[in-house]
């Protein structure tokens, strides 16, 4: 019996004892738990994603929806016109943008027509800056995005010839190029290339590609090798004079630039640098004189 007793106390003893470690070990995972999730905070992405979130659902959704109700009073063809012109600009916004910025830019600025009196033609004319001013900065855009183009024509019309001349097809070459140049001439060539390569004929893709970045020089090189297509001209020979052409081209356009620089100094010259040098040689010419004759 004693025994009995014994080996029953001392089951009783073990099951409290384990029943009193537990929650201490139970506290020491959460703990940890805690610690690992304090070294790992998630509030900078929260930030990121409300952030991003009030762009989506207020902003972009309410000056689509003021270019929506105002597109039902445009000309027909217009808003296709601005979607080209956007494109030509690498898509850095889209039509429903570029109309509600004019419609809120040109309220704010006819809004100090409620002033009165002088404020009104200062009033017109901010509601025609605000009106115009995306306009401006759209074609400050295509502007850039062409002068890109304009500067490395020449280096991409000199990979083209030498990986054709090494043994590639015209096809290896856009990809080439798209792999070498930066964007966005790489973004250009590789969506090319991706047209044709999904079926769509080659003549299409370029035209296409030249459209899209409405630069003279590079439309006279896709008709050149559009033509040496159809012709069954070999376009190597083809890319190396469109080469020397470019070079050609780029030279002269330098050229003309150096002869119009003194042209355009004339007039810093004449309203900046020409008033304060008669200030500091005559100045004391005149000082001298006014004391002379105040005397």
């Amino acid at each position: 019996m004693e025994v009995l007793l014994l080996l029953e106390a001392a089951a009783v003893g073990l099951v409290i004892g384990l029943y009193a470690i537990a929650p201490s070990a139970h506290q020491e995972r959460l703990q940890l738990q805690l610690q690992e999730i304090a070294r790992h905070p998630v509030q900078p992405l929260q930030e990121e994603r409300t952030g991003e979130g009030f762009r989506n659902r207020v902003l972009q959704p309410f000056l689509n929806s003021l270019s929506t109700q105002f597109a039902r009073f445009l000309p027909e063809g217009q808003v296709d016109v601005l979607r080209a012109r956007i494109e030509r600009a690498g898509n850095p916004t889209n039509p429903g943008t570029i109309f509600g910025s004019r419609i809120i830019l040109a309220v704010i600025g006819a809004s100090f027509l409620a002033l009165g009196g002088r404020a009104v033609l200062f009033a017109l004319a901010l509601g025609v800056l605000g009106w115009r001013l995306p306009d401006f900065w759209l074609a400050q855009r295509i502007a850039a995005r062409q002068r890109t183009f304009g500067r490395a024509l020449p280096d991409v019309m000199d990979l083209l010839s030498v990986s054709v001349e090494a043994g590639l097809g015209f096809d290896a070459a856009l990809s080439r190029v798209s792999e070498r140049f930066p964007a966005p001439i790489s973004t250009e060539f590789g969506r090319t290339l991706r047209e044709i390569q999904l079926g769509r004929p080659r003549s299409e893709a370029l035209r296409s590609f030249s459209a899209r970045i409405g630069l003279p020089e590079l439309d006279s090189f896709v008709s050149s090798i559009v033509q040496a297509d159809e012709l069954g001209i070999g376009i190597a020979n083809v890319l190396r004079v469109q080469s020397d052409q470019m070079r050609t081209l780029r030279r002269q356009k330098a050229q003309e630039k150096a002869l119009k620089t003194p042209i355009k100094m004339l007039f810093p010259l004449v309203f900046f640098i020409f008033p304060a040098i008669f200030v500091v040689l005559l100045g004391p010419a005149v000082l001298s004189f006014a004391k002379t004759f105040g005397h």
